[in-house]
């Protein structure tokens, strides 16, 4: 039998239990009478451990993209620098989910969208909702990419045939289990994900010359020469943490995983473990894989070696020249773990915002509980085969998670902080959505034809991510605005 044999053979197996985890969670609500209840569907009945919460938010991040392709890419384009770029700016996020747990748990709500609904009205709800539907199908469809360039050459068959079995499998889950068979998956994948970036941490640095240090390495291929710790640019570093905290800090997968919780303590130590769980499956093993691949590899005159893809096969590279095979046929497995946990995480989010978020609001008095409960789950299959058209035209991981982690900062965040103020207005909230998504979409198409180039600092330029200070600045106007439009 051939080594593709016993790698078919290993994905068949992790997505029949999978898809059995989906249907027993079914079989679970068919008895309870919560088959067609959309509750248990989306919310889990609000009644998750801790320990289901940090591990299911620990999966999410713990993915092929973010974690494995992007996350080592980073610390292999810039060195030590590269922390800056991601695990430091998520770190602080986790932290500042940790503090504001219980008062995000006040406000009993589920979705973010229903919270300004509760605040503002129905409209703000199905206003914010299709933000949140782009930015979530984007991240899925970035996964099932990551996943497909990984997976597809130990399997032997297309890309585009990889990315499609990935997301039949997820589909299928998600429909028969909902949030619940997310979560229950999720715990299942993070002991996968762990194992599988430790050992492929332990293959890079055995393989490493005796005589190697991290602290010496080769010359990273895109780090600014003479910052030490701060290679990436601090115009880059300063650009990035704009992008990312403000939408990070109000995350809509980390949120409902949270109000998902049984109470208060349960959401906080969820958050405490999956910081921790963050801080050394995404920062510490990224960069000893990372900075490992950039002694092994290096860059000649700032090229990365054509092996690499840029740096998104290193992860493949490591385990087909350090893994035998036994061991290397169980890491897929990892890798498939890895992918499905955050396909799955973005997909419900996709599928909450437009079924629960946008359409539910206009069918519920119309629709019976069971007409909406199999639209909910079609939702879900929906969102994962958007995803899978979207993977399948996907080119760069680094436009799709700055573009879709701007949108979070320059369209959801002031609406959602606003929220928490009794002086804000419906106004404002509307206008921050409007002007945010509409000028972060407008600003990137001119950012990636040169066109901002006369109009903003060269500093800023060289990033190619002005388009999310525009968009920020367009929301702040409309929330500012808003506020004093019927005195003006």
């Amino acid at each position: 039998m051939t080594e593709q044999f016993y790698y078919w053979a290993g994905f068949l197996i992790y997505a029949f239990i999978v898809i059995g985890i989906g249907i027993f969670t079914w079989i679970k609500e068919k008895r309870g009478g919560a088959e067609n209840d959309n509750c248990a569907y989306w919310e889990a009945s609000r009644s998750l451990s801790f320990g289901s919460v940090g591990l299911s938010i620990s999966a999410s991040m713990m993915s092929i993209s973010w974690s494995c392709v992007y996350g080592v890419q980073l610390f292999y384009w810039y060195g030590w620098g590269g922390a800056w770029l991601l695990i430091i700016p998520w770190l602080i996020t986790m932290a500042g989910f940790f503090l504001a747990a219980s008062r995000f748990r006040s406000l009993n709500v589920f979705s973010q969208p229903h919270l300004l609904e509760k605040r503002f009205g129905v409209r703000t709800r199905q206003m914010l909702a299709p933000a949140l539907i782009i930015v979530f199908i984007t991240w899925t469809g970035a996964e099932i990419y990551a996943a497909g360039q990984i997976i597809s050459p130990f399997l032997g068959i297309s890309l585009n045939w990889t990315l499609f079995l990935i997301s039949a499998v997820v589909a299928v889950y998600t429909y028969s289990g909902g949030f619940s068979a997310v979560v229950s998956t999720d715990k299942i994948q993070f002991f996968l994900v762990a194992f599988f970036i430790t050992v492929i941490a332990l293959l890079g640095w055995k393989a490493l010359p005796a005589d190697s240090s991290f602290f010496h390495i080769p010359t990273p291929p895109k780090a600014k020469p003479g910052l030490l710790f701060f290679t990436p640019g601090i115009a880059l570093i300063v650009i990035t943490f704009i992008a990312y905290l403000p939408g990070w800090l109000i995350e809509t997968d980390v949120w409902i995983r949270l109000q998902g919780a049984k109470d208060n303590a349960s959401a906080r130590k969820g958050a405490l473990l999956a910081g921790f769980n963050s801080f050394v499956f995404v920062g510490v093993m990224p960069l000893i894989i990372g900075l490992s691949a950039l002694i092994l590899y290096p860059p000649v005159n700032g090229v990365i070696p054509v092996q690499l893809q840029d740096g998104a096969l290193i992860f493949t590279v490591i385990m087909q020249q350090y893994a035998p095979l036994g061991l290397s046929i169980f890491l897929s497995v990892g890798l498939i773990a890895a992918a499905m946990s955050t396909i799955d995480t973005c997909g419900n989010v996709t599928a909450l915002s437009f079924s629960h978020d946008l359409m539910e609001p206009l069918l519920e008095k119309s629709w019976t509980p069971k007409q909406l409960n199999i639209f909910a789950r079609w939702s879900s299959v929906g969102a994962v085969l958007i995803a899978f058209i979207y993977a399948v035209f996907t080119e760069s991981l680094w436009d799709i998670f700055y573009l879709s982690s701007g949108i979070l900062t320059t369209t959801v965040f002031l609406p959602v902080i606003g929220s928490f103020f009794k002086s804000t207005k419906p106004l404002q909230v509307q206008l921050a959505i409007i002007l945010g998504l509409l000028s972060t979409l407008i600003f990137y198409f001119m950012e990636s034809r040169g066109m901002l180039g006369a109009i903003q600092p060269q500093a800023i330029s060289e990033t190619g991510l002005g388009y999310i200070l525009w968009g920020l600045l367009f929301s702040a106007a409309g929330f500012i605005g808003g506020r004093y439009w019927k005195t003006a």
